[in-house]
């Protein structure tokens, strides 16, 4: 049985914000998975507008930020390739705070 704040408990029930249709199933891919977070592509089959979307659940409660993307579903294999990691940031901050 999931936690009771667990991503898997919810629910993706949203529409387009761009033309107020109702989302699919087919519309919605999961990009990444993790305990307590998921982030979802969106793509509204009526008028072709993109949605990132990120869904947290913590012991707070369950928060979800989206955004409208110019992201096509054919560049979502791009996303993996170009994660930026923890030491990337800790990079970027030793070259910057040398400059």
């Amino acid at each position: 049985m999931a936690k009771p704040n667990s991503i898997s408990n919810v629910q993706i029930a949203t529409k387009c914000p761009m033309c107020d249709f109702k989302f699919s199933k087919d519309d919605i891919k999961t990009i990444d998975s993790r305990e307590g977070a998921a982030t979802f592509f969106l793509n509204c089959s009526k008028c072709k507008s993109s949605v990132m979307m990120v869904i947290m659940a913590s012991a707070l409660g369950i928060t979800s930020i989206s955004m409208v993307s110019d992201l096509a579903e054919r560049d979502l294999g791009k996303i993996e390739e170009t994660c930026v990691e923890y030491d990337d940031v800790l990079e970027m901050h030793k070259f910057l705070k040398n400059k």
